[in-house]
């Protein structure tokens, strides 16, 4: 019978994965569009916020009794393990994870996931600022109050600082890790019966890292939901439409205009929310990264349209390839590290001047949707908390960020080859 039923399944997977269903596919079409087409009108902003915003706090509310009985189990060492488990789907991570990936010979699967993480950050920021819903912790339940368990410093000041709804751990975590199975079996770099045993360990995996976020007093049961919906959608959009994208971006000669273009809209058009969080930073920064990315891979497209899936394995089966990546993710990670701040030492240097011969109203045409965290010095034009006018500081934000993109697929290359870098038949 188990055998029979695996049988059934291994061949599904083989012939019709879950995303190639037509109703899921315009499901996802649907709403991801709908989704980002919402967040580019904001005068519907408001209007949905007090339409949705009430029903989301009621839900939020009743799920604190979850958030409740979870930490009633706390224990240093759960609190470990979920600590552990949330840095998985973290800018730290991202940072090193997914550089690692291209410069380790799977540079296709490393450049997807950052555009498909682009997107998800995009979509769950807007609607987290949208939707304005209440983290958990803090909240007073039965004389109780919701505590923030385990937290670490960037946690605290920075994540913990965004609105609860969606679950940005959830959406991602699902995004990245069934985007990465899918991968291997579309390439068959693995066989079906472990893709449908690596698809159960993430459904298993994303549902832990969920319950993380609940016992850790961040989300309650809704913003979980939310977030594993809201990823599935992003999920089955970006697997039609990757290739196609992909593609083009090889293709077109003016895929960097498009991309830096696309990206000021809907940086510019992003919803405001109620009181001022990290979340539109975040989202500048991965969109400064995909642009740089475009930019890199645009450059350097007779590489990237060589690309060998599975090269990974192949390279680490011998000392001299296990050695080469080594050497050629330190180099790489060096670059990295010299070339963000010099950028941004740049940047944050020129943009002043650049903007101060920019016309005021021209000027407020561009202002992110932030709030001033100081009173305005230049024509209530807001400002951050240093004082230095949102404009310029998104903008040297988007700016150093593409360096980091357009230093991992375009110059790092470059310096592999001339310090002769190269892994065994490498082709860069």
């Amino acid at each position: 019978m188990t055998a029979t039923i695996l049988q059934y399944a291994t061949r599904g997977l083989n012939n019709l994965e879950f995303h190639s269903q037509p109703w899921l596919r315009v499901l996802s079409f649907t709403s991801v569009t709908t989704l980002l087409l919402l967040s580019c009108v904001p005068p519907l902003h408001v209007p949905v916020r007090n339409l949705l915003r009430p029903t989301v706090v009621y839900h939020v509310e009743r799920g604190l009794l979850r958030v409740h009985q979870a930490q009633r189990f706390e224990h240093w060492f759960l609190t470990l393990l979920f600590d552990l488990s949330s840095r998985t789907v973290s800018v730290p991570f991202y940072i090193t994870f997914l550089p690692s990936l291209i410069w380790s010979g799977e540079a296709e699967l490393g450049i997807r996931l950052v555009l498909l993480m682009g997107l998800c950050l995009y979509v769950g920021n807007a609607m987290k600022d949208l939707l304005s819903a209440p983290r958990p912790f803090g909240a007073q339940y039965k004389g109780n109050q919701v505590k923030l368990i385990g937290p670490t410093k960037l946690e605290a000041n920075i994540n913990a600082q965004e609105y609860g709804l969606p679950s940005s751990h959830t959406m991602n975590s699902l995004c990245l890790n069934f985007f990465v199975v899918h991968y291997l079996l579309d390439k068959h770099i693995v066989a079906a019966e472990w893709a449908l045993a690596m698809y159960l360990g993430t459904a298993v995996w994303v549902a832990w890292v969920g319950l993380a976020r609940v016992y850790m007093g961040l989300h309650t049961p809704i913003d979980i939901g939310a977030g594993a919906l809201l990823g599935t959608l992003v999920l089955v959009f970006y697997l039609a439409v990757d290739e196609r994208y992909e593609q083009w971006i090889l293709t077109e000669p003016l895929a960097v205009l498009w991309q830096v273009l696309a990206s000021i809209v809907f940086l510019r058009l992003h919803p405001k929310p109620l009181r001022h969080t990290p979340s539109y930073e975040f989202t500048t920064s991965f969109g400064g990264v995909c642009w740089g990315i475009v930019a890199g891979v645009s450059r350097q497209w007779r590489m990237y349209s060589q690309n060998t899936p599975g090269r990974f394995l192949q390279i680490i089966q011998s000392r001299a390839g296990v050695m080469a990546l080594i050497q050629r993710v330190a180099v790489g990670f060096v670059l990295v590290i010299v070339m963000k701040p010099l950028s941004k030492q740049l940047v944050v240097k020129v943009l002043p001047l650049v903007y101060l011969v920019v016309p005021v109203r021209l000027r407020k045409l561009w202002q992110p949707p932030l709030h001033s965290l100081k009173p305005p010095k230049h024509e209530g034009i807001p400002v951050d908390e240093d004082g230095q006018p949102w404009d310029v500081a998104v903008t040297a934000r988007f700016i150093s960020y593409a360096t980091i993109g357009w230093t991992v697929v375009d110059l790092s290359p470059v310096v592999f080859e001339l310090l002769r870098l190269s892994v065994p038949n490498d082709k860069s």
